[in-house]
């Protein structure tokens, strides 16, 4: 499980908090640090905007480019990105930049035409790799301002925390978990967490009807979003370039980000691949259970093995049904057994144990969705099973004998809330808790 210190930050207040401190908290809960790793942009990159971009006489694949650093006048810069267009924010590694192995800019003559400089990748200024040319920048890192030096942007100071989790830490796979742990901890509250959602004043129902099974093992809350005009900034793509997860498109990338930052199995179709490339206006989907015992989601086909696997975008379309879902570790783990059954990346996740507050991931999902240019429908369809809550009488003394150290009633009141129970004090030696 890789954390970043500073999406952390977006769940509790950590600032007073130093890294050292935060994986010794780690380490002596039970939750092994691996590793810590930085990110550095270094000195001499600045924020650069491209003012005309026009092909170079002499070379098909390179371009001659006026870029404004915030001097006095405009420098040009040859570059052979092929993704390099006007009026684009980019990095520039100005004259004198040493990116790293001793590589320094310096003023060169490229086919007959001065260079000053450089526009970078994200590779070359020290960033997770993107994409195969130079990195565009946005406002999700901050107000762009001509000339600033990126390594100024709190939000690029990149520190992750890799964390070996044993197998039944499945509460413990997302942002979420870790900062649920970390809470309790240094008893910090959450932060409240507040999504504007963007309607387009039409119903779930106008898009979407559900049939579900009625024996199935699994949860499902649907919602619906036109992404016409979505676009994932910057700040999400870096943030998943970090943890390793690499999709096709911006709203798959988008999905991945929301369950690693929740938890929760999360998972998007378009209408068109629902639908079988048919125009209908209505999605159709079916819940049911397949001739081995597994919840499957189908349309025209089959679309999803819950927990196992989650099919991809194939087909584009700017209408999506957006799925949250949670099944039985337990069931999941020995189906899979019992069968034999190959599993997808997912797996990894719904058999340890993924986050069961489906409505948590699909908040999170949607709110990025609407702040990303998205439109949601109104209203969800839901088809979750209200557990029964169980209460445990606990015996304190047991608790430290077999921890083997002495705690304070009120400490191990004040961590189980902070887990999320609900704790009630009894007399003497006894805690009761939901």
């Amino acid at each position: 499980m890789i954390v970043i210190r500073n999406w952390l930050q977006e769940f509790i207040d950590i600032s007073h908090i130093s890294t050292k401190d935060i994986c010794n908290a780690l380490n002596s809960i039970g939750l092994e640090v691996d590793g810590v790793e930085k990110c550095f942009i270094p000195n001499g990159v600045v924020v650069g905007r491209i003012i005309s971009c026009q092909k170079h006489p002499k070379a098909d694949k390179l371009n001659i480019c006026q870029v404004d650093i915030g001097t006095a006048s405009t420098i040009q810069i040859v570059c052979g990105a092929s993704n390099v267009t006007k009026n684009q924010f980019v990095p520039v590694a100005t004259v004198g930049t040493n990116l790293g192995d001793n590589f320094i800019i310096k003023k060169a003559k490229i086919r007959g035409v001065d260079s000053c400089g450089m526009i970078c990748s994200s590779t070359e200024i020290g960033l997770p790799e993107l994409n195969d040319g130079i990195l565009e920048l946005d406002d999700s890192i901050g107000d762009l301002i001509i000339g600033k030096e990126l390594n100024e942007y709190p939000i690029l100071s990149f520190e992750t925390i890799q964390i070996e989790l044993t197998a039944n830490r499945g509460d413990c796979l997302s942002i979420n978990g870790i900062a649920r742990e970390l809470s309790a901890y240094f008893n910090i509250p959450f932060h409240k967490q507040e999504y504007n959602i963007k309607s387009n004043n039409l119903a779930i129902g106008q898009i979407l009807d559900v049939k579900c099974d009625s024996e199935l093992d699994s949860n499902f809350i649907f919602r619906a979003s036109d992404i016409e005009n979505f676009k994932l900034p910057l700040l999400y793509k870096l943030r998943m370039a970090l943890v390793g997860i690499k999709k096709n498109t911006d709203i798959e990338t988008a999905v991945a980000y929301s369950t690693h930052a929740t938890g929760v199995l999360l998972n998007v179709y378009t209408r068109a691949i629902v639908n079988n490339n048919e125009q209908n206006d209505i999605v159709s989907l079916s819940i049911k259970k397949d001739n081995n015992g597994f919840d499957t989601v189908n349309g025209k086909v089959l679309l999803s093995t819950v927990g196992i696997e989650t099919g991809c975008i194939v087909k584009e379309d700017n209408k999506i049904i957006i799925e949250a879902s949670y099944t039985n570790s337990k069931f999941l783990s020995q189906r899979v057994f019992d069968t034999k059954r190959q599993t997808g990346d997912i797996y990894y996740r719904a058999s340890r144990g993924s986050e069961p507050d489906l409505q948590l991931g699909m908040d999170y999902l949607t709110g990025l969705l609407s702040s990303c240019g998205s439109l949601i429908y109104n209203g969800s369809e839901q088809y979750v099973e209200d557990l029964e809550e169980r209460i445990l009488l606990i015996n304190l003394s047991k608790i430290n004998a077999i921890i083997g150290e002495e705690i304070p009633k009120d400490r191990i009141v004040s961590i189980l809330i902070g887990l999320k129970f609900k704790v009630k004090d009894n007399k003497d030696d006894l805690i009761s808790i939901t």
